[in-house]
């Protein structure tokens, strides 16, 4: 059974989705503000942990995204932003600090039934699935799906589970260029009306992290006005 950790102030909200949760066939745990929502994660870390967090970016005790970022440094579990803010800057910051997608208040609850379905569905394919090579080797890098790591030149990088994601579809295709949509439809499910820009913000956070020198790839690259490719770099 999929575990939902919803975390809103509004209380007549989460009645309503933990009821819609349920219905579904959900565990759905809530919590109104950021203190509460530390508590919950702190109870299930040494246990069964939470398979995605529904996380409102207004809370009473603290700044959603600033939560956002906390959660980022210890969990890998999808995160959906629920946000009445319909500011594209607060949607793009929400991303660049750990956040796999956003959802803009008041939303329709099939929507947002959709969106959770999907990242549970990839989040449990990339988990479960077997792969016919677990290790692959693009240049200095190493995408090791068995361990769920990723090293250069030996050294592990600490990469969130949507940065693994992109970082293996792009692996399984070296050399290869692979169209923005058809990316963004392989590891989110689903063409939300930001979706491009989504992609954009993650494959920046995924170059500061491969690249020795992000503002200027060599690995990473942009096919200008269709996608992106990963590449070995020429040895000089």
């Amino acid at each position: 059974m999929p575990r939902l950790l919803v975390v809103d102030d509004d209380r007549l909200m989460l009645r309503s989705l933990e009821k819609l949760f349920a219905q579904e066939g959900y565990f759905c745990k809530t919590a109104q503000t950021v203190e509460e929502a530390r508590r919950e994660l702190s109870r299930t870390a040494a246990h069964e942990s939470f398979d995605l967090i529904l996380l409102d970016l207004g809370l009473p005790d603290g700044d959603g995204v600033s939560f956002c970022r906390q959660i980022r440094t210890s969990h890998r579990m999808p995160i959906l932003l629920l946000t009445a803010r319909d500011q594209i800057t607060d949607k793009v910051i929400g991303l660049e600090v750990g956040a796999d997608d956003y959802l803009t208040k008041p939303f329709d609850p099939r929507e947002l039934l959709a969106r959770t379905r999907a990242h549970l569905r990839r989040s449990a394919e990339y988990i479960t699935a077997t792969a016919p090579i677990n290790r692959i080797e693009v240049g200095s890098l190493l995408v090791d799906l068995d361990a769920r790591e990723v090293r250069r030149e030996g050294d592990k990088l600490h990469l969130t589970e949507r940065e693994f994601e992109l970082l293996h579809l792009l692996a399984r295709h070296p050399g290869k260029a692979l169209a923005s949509e058809w990316m963004f439809e392989q590891i989110w499910g689903y063409s939300p009306e930001l979706g491009i820009k989504t992609l954009t913000v993650y494959v920046r956070r995924l170059r500061e992290k491969i690249e020795v020198d992000p503002p200027r790839p060599k690995v990473l690259l942009t096919v200008r006005g269709f996608g992106y490719k990963l590449v070995a770099p020429e040895k000089p």
